[in-house]
């Protein structure tokens, strides 16, 4: 009965740690003896931990036969995989035990799940039950069917974890690549003999004035200057408000008015810029109100771009129609009108 329990219970403690000086020879052996006898007695708990005492002082694989042998009679049947795992991949392997491990591992995970492992970096630890174990030990973790969180650590590194579900005859992949932990920043004391560093550009002012050159293209031609103000209510949108020298001023020569052009009027509209960078797509729309035998006013819809030399200048390029609401005499109402600005602000 008891050989049947110990059938992968190791008793050839003459020869463990062979390579060892002779006093640890000495204490691998006397823990080896003290583990069997706990085993023998039935106090796999306490054969588990004169096991693993033994392992931590003398790695050698004989160590993590049995240590997986006392998982496996207290029912662990993940951590007694996992240690059986562990012996097959040691480079002192017993080669006469291979098979009969292969078969109790097989016959261990028709009721577990596998874990693929990839731990970055390779020589980071893994937990495994209630210890801590070399990633590189355990291409694959036997794990229990359900949820499994697997935590890695390493010195220098923080630490890491993942959630898989596991189900049996399965194997979800885990990688888990650790982050190294951040340096302290170094403080630099600037005397007055050193200059100190230039500070970052701070966000541009959101008020702001403008000047436009606003161009009637079709179906007259003809020019006007808006003088004015911007103030951003967003980073994206903007209202305007502008003061009109028209084209009585400002290009006297247009022919086929039915009228002296106007020389005066205003512009209130509002801009939204679609990016937020150097370059800004940008659509705008207003109205602009001439005085000509009354007020004239107009409808303008217009797109274009922005360019954002720095926080204090701007350009602004747009194609632009406006339709005259209540125009003099014939002229049409729909005009096509680009116009230039450039913005500056404090």
């Amino acid at each position: 009965m008891i050989q049947s329990r110990r059938v992968l219970l190791l008793l050839a403690v003459a020869r463990i740690a062979s390579a060892q000086p002779a006093p640890d020879k000495v204490d691998a052996k006397a823990l080896m003896q003290t583990g069997v006898k706990l085993f023998d007695s039935h106090d796999y708990l306490g054969a588990l931990a004169i096991f693993r005492e033994g392992y931590q002082r003398f790695p050698s694989a004989k160590f993590l036969l049995n240590i997986g042998t006392a998982l496996k009679e207290l029912g662990r049947k993940a951590e007694a995989a996992n240690a059986y795992e562990r012996y097959l991949g040691s480079s002192d392997t017993d080669p006469a035990k291979r098979d009969e491990v292969i078969g109790v591992l097989s016959e261990l995970d028709k009721d577990l799940g596998k874990i693929a492992l990839t731990i970055t970096p390779h020589d980071a630890w893994i937990q495994v039950g209630d210890e801590w174990v070399p990633a590189d030990q355990l291409h694959f973790l036997h794990a229990e069917p359900g949820s499994v969180t697997v935590r890695a650590r390493h010195d220098g590194y923080q630490p890491g974890e993942q959630t898989v579900v596991v189900a049996v005859g399965q194997a979800p992949a885990v990688t888990i690549a650790l982050a190294l932990v951040p340096t302290k920043p170094l403080i630099v004391t600037v005397h007055d003999d050193i200059p100190a560093l230039e500070q970052a550009e701070g966000p541009r002012s959101r008020y702001g004035g403008f000047v436009m050159a606003h161009v009637s293209v079709a179906p007259k031609f003809g020019s006007a200057w808006l003088l004015g103000g911007t103030a951003d209510l967003t980073e994206q949108l903007a209202i305007d408000a502008a003061f009109i020298l028209g084209p009585g001023i400002v290009s006297n020569g247009m022919t086929g008015y039915p009228a002296p052009p106007p020389k005066f009027g205003g512009y209130v509209g509002a801009s939204f810029s679609f990016l937020s960078g150097q370059m800004r797509p940008r659509v705008s729309a207003g109205m602009p109100v001439f005085a000509s035998d009354g007020a004239r006013f107009s409808l303008r819809a217009a797109g274009g771009v922005e360019y954002v030399a720095n926080r204090h200048i701007s350009i602004t390029a747009e194609l632009g129609v406006e339709e005259n609401l209540n125009p003099p005499g014939d002229i049409r109402k729909a005009a096509f009108v680009p116009a230039l600005a450039a913005i500056g602000r404090l």
